[in-house]
């Protein structure tokens, strides 16, 4: 178990750096065009009301901007993803006060899920190669 959380943490640093072809579309994608798809995604799964949209666009804009010095950056992944992890958490606190409990909920789930999926993901390819 402790092994499966290692490779999930060293993961997720990976995919702030440029290891892979998806990594390198992250770094080379600009903080805009982070914040809009995180913007639509969010809008569709938890059903974003007129009001928020321009809120949650904001605060997606505000902290992929901050994410680009990461993702950019020369450090290792470790330094990357507590870098990451910090902006991650700022930015869940801001949301948090933009959308209604229970579509923060939704959202919190739902980085869950991605995180499980993640997780699974790496423990087949893990076991793919010990044989």
């Amino acid at each position: 178990m402790l092994r499966t959380r290692i490779a999930v943490s060293f993961a997720a640093a990976l995919l702030i750096g440029s290891a892979a072809p998806a990594q390198e579309r992250l770094a080379n994608s600009t903080p805009e065009m982070r914040a809009k798809i995180q913007t639509e995604l969010m809008t569709k799964k938890l059903g974003l009301k007129a009001d928020q949209i321009p809120k949650v666009q904001e605060i997606n804009l505000k902290y992929a901007r901050k994410m680009q010095p990461v993702l950019k950056g020369n450090e290792g992944p470790l330094v990357k993803m507590r870098a990451a992890k910090a902006i991650d958490q700022d930015k869940e606190a801001e949301l948090g006060k933009v959308l209604t409990q229970e579509q923060y909920q939704q959202y919190l789930a739902s980085k869950q899920e991605m995180r499980e999926q993640l997780e699974k993901r790496i423990e087949e390819k893990r076991q793919g190669e010990g044989h």
